[in-house]
């Protein structure tokens, strides 16, 4: 596994559980939910990276990450 700086706050992590139904969060919950959207951002971004050099540009558009979520 990758090891990825930590950016996403676990509070975060703890509010959109509850916003999907979950009454209580565990930390170990939150943690785990934050380490694997992290991971799956830091790929995305990768990817959108690639098609914005592609494009000849320097700048990510939302168009960017539209296609590496394809």
């Amino acid at each position: 596994m990758n090891m990825v700086k930590k950016l996403l706050p676990l509070a975060a992590m703890g509010k959109i559980m509850k916003d999907c139904g979950a009454l209580r969060v565990s930390g170990p919950a939150k943690k785990a939910l934050k380490e694997e959207l992290e991971i799956f951002a830091k790929e995305v971004s990768e990817k959108a990276v690639k098609y914005s050099v592609h494009a000849g540009r320097r700048t990510i558009k939302s168009s960017d990450i539209i296609l590496a979520l394809k």
